[in-house]
């Protein structure tokens, strides 16, 4: 998500983001795994195959150079289940609360 793009959803200047990017902490791999599930929190639903896993494994393992499977993906995403943040039924997910 660009800083004009953060700026527009979030209804604040561009200059507000600029300082907000510098004084927050970096994504955790869980955080960007959500991140990538839920296209930065714009997508609210979808559904969660073998290849949505693997991708966002892809995506992970490409940041954080770990080796990152489709079922370190799906732990993760469960850790969010767990946290009332992501709800998974089946191969359906929906994102229950704002992210970020």
């Amino acid at each position: 998500m660009t800083i004009a793009e953060a700026a527009k959803r979030f209804g604040v200047a561009a200059s507000a983001v600029s300082r907000a990017r510098k004084e927050a902490p970096s994504l955790s791999i869980p955080e960007l795994a959500l991140a990538a599930l839920t296209g930065n929190g714009k997508e609210r639903g979808g559904t969660l195959s073998k290849g949505v896993l693997g991708s966002i494994a892809g995506w992970v393992d490409y940041v954080n150079h770990d080796g990152c499977t489709g079922d370190e993906v799906q732990a993760m995403l469960e850790g969010w289940v767990t946290d009332g943040v992501l709800s998974i039924d089946g191969a359906n997910w929906k994102l229950l609360k704002p992210w970020p």
